[in-house]
């Protein structure tokens, strides 16, 4: 078994789960999520209430069914630091509205802020953890670990904001 092989499929596999439960909820909600595209001042809202979930679905799948490939992590890095670009965005436009990062904001939820850049961030050495060789990986172990990886990681991102 190799250590740094698993690590990087737990990783894939944890990444897989964030965007799988992301895409799955913009769905589910999909006319409230194009109302808070909206309100985060992203323009074209109906195509990107499509469009965002649909990205974010076929990168999990990418992530778990590829797992010899480097790419889906490399385009995982790619599309977090698009998205963190744009909390960025709305900070420095003084926009700072509530990210419909992981489908609408609930009620009560708080305005992006420096904590979602942070909580983007983790996502990012997520993602670079995923670029690793998955050769040589224990797939048992990397479930197992993922079993709790994946649910702790969902939790606190919805904690976080």
């Amino acid at each position: 078994m190799d250590l740094g092989a698993t690590v990087a499929l737990v990783a894939r596999i944890t990444l897989a789960a964030i965007f799988g439960l992301s895409a799955a909820t913009k769905l589910a909600q999909r006319a409230e999520f194009a109302r808070a595209l909206t309100d985060f001042g992203l323009p074209g809202r109906e195509a990107l209430s499509w469009a965002l979930p649909i990205v974010e679905g076929g990168l999990g799948l990418a992530l778990v069914l590829a797992p010899a490939e480097a790419w889906p992590a490399f385009l995982a890095i790619a599309v977090l630091v698009l998205f963190t670009g744009i909390v960025v965005a709305n900070l420095v436009g003084d926009r700072p509205a509530p990210c419909p990062c992981f489908g609408p904001p609930t009620d009560g939820a708080r305005p992006v802020s420096a904590v979602t850049v942070a909580r983007n961030g983790a996502l990012v050495g997520l993602a670079v953890l995923g670029t690793g060789a998955t050769d040589g990986a224990s797939v048992a172990l990397a479930v197992a670990l993922a079993a709790v990886t994946a649910p702790a990681a969902l939790m606190a991102l919805r904690r976080v904001g």
